[in-house]
């Protein structure tokens, strides 16, 4: 797989296609509002806090793939991992 840039994985988050086909058909990418708010306070904060009741796997992927793009490490804390 390409490396990704940071315009394809925001396209993804939204359900767009993307020029460099990064995304599958089986894992999930596309984002809620609620899920969209913890990916931009995780670009933010340089880490996706989870919380306790936990989330979709769309969120770890798209904060993966923007870490990706980015060179950055991936970090998780928190509650319940998908």
């Amino acid at each position: 797989m390409p490396k990704p840039d940071k315009d394809d994985v925001e396209r993804l988050s939204r359900g767009l296609a993307t020029r460099a086909k990064i995304g599958s058909r089986r894992i999930g990418h596309r984002l809620t509002r609620k899920e969209r708010q913890l990916f931009e306070a995780a670009r933010r904060q340089g880490f996706l806090k989870i919380p306790v009741t936990g989330i979709r796997p769309n969120v770890v992927n798209i904060y993966r793939l923007w870490c990706a793009a980015e060179g950055k490490a991936f970090m998780i804390k928190g509650g319940a991992l998908p």
